[in-house]
């Protein structure tokens, strides 16, 4: 294994490049980040030096998408925030017509189909739609593949894992046939490609904007708003800190919580 030392001044522009990539601001866990940086280093082949590591993620697609992989965060479970998820589910059930719900990060899907098994019982399979986009591309693998195990699974209940799942060993399958459409994209939500996907009428994007930047979260605020359609109900987590803009007002919600609706500008 080669070593690749660095400086203070490279590790800031590592940070730096992360940032102007994935909107994360890493500068407040530098100290974590250089010690795990060094194991990343060590794993990497045909690079000689960290002038190098950092020209190549310039240009380097696969090397970027694993930094990429590396420096996010994706721990989740099963019916996380369920009042959250309940809340969002009855307000999308009123709007009685096909709706569309974006999971932006969506990790490795468990909120995803945590939203789909709680739609069996409020939409018929062709009224509710999911999709998911997260940029670590392992996170994506998995909730394709839609095999848990072990914590994540910990707030279902025996009947729902019955019904829903094939027990493979200590292993869970979704039953996908069971559910709603749940599609899972590789998407950086400050490309071009999250504009594409189409309109929404619930925006999930819970624990994400923690990791931003001011100017990161101004930006997001905009794209966001810009695939919502009028009736939108945006969903952050508790710990994000969204700014205030002209696009999302906040709503609380007599029985605790919050979400923002999208402004008529």
């Amino acid at each position: 294994m080669q070593d690749l030392g660095f400086n203070e001044e490279e590790l800031y522009s590592f940070i730096k490049i992360m940032n102007e990539y994935t909107g994360n601001d890493l500068s407040e866990k530098k100290s974590a980040l250089a010690v795990k940086l060094r194991s990343f280093l060590k794993e990497l082949n045909g690079i000689s030096s960290f002038k190098e590591f950092l020209t190549r993620l310039q240009y380097d697609k696969k090397l970027k998408q694993e930094t990429i992989d590396f420096v996010t965060v994706n721990e989740t479970y099963f019916y996380r925030e369920l009042p959250q998820l309940k809340e969002a589910l009855y307000y999308l059930k009123s709007l009685d017509k096909k709706v569309n719900v974006l999971c932006a990060p969506c990790s490795s899907g468990e909120e995803v189909y945590s939203l789909a098994l709680l739609g069996v019982l409020n939409f018929s399979k062709e009224n509710l739609n999911i999709v998911g986009i997260d940029i670590n591309s392992k996170a994506i693998e998995k909730a394709k593949n839609a095999v848990y195990q072990g914590r994540s699974l910990h707030r279902l209940a025996d009947s729902e894992k019955i019904r829903y799942f094939t027990k493979e060993g200590d292993f869970y399958k979704i039953k996908k046939e069971e559910l709603c459409r749940c599609r899972f994209e590789l998407c950086n939500v400050f490309d071009k490609k999250f504009l594409e996907l189409g309109k929404f009428d619930a925006i999930f994007s819970r624990n994400m904007m923690i990791y931003f930047d001011y100017e990161s979260r101004l930006k997001f605020a905009e794209v966001l708003y810009k695939i919502a359609n009028n009736q939108c109900r945006l969903y952050i987590g508790n710990a994000d800190l969204m700014p205030d803009t002209e696009y999302w007002s906040k709503v609380f919600v007599p029985r605790g919580g919050t979400y923002y609706i999208k402004n008529d500008l």
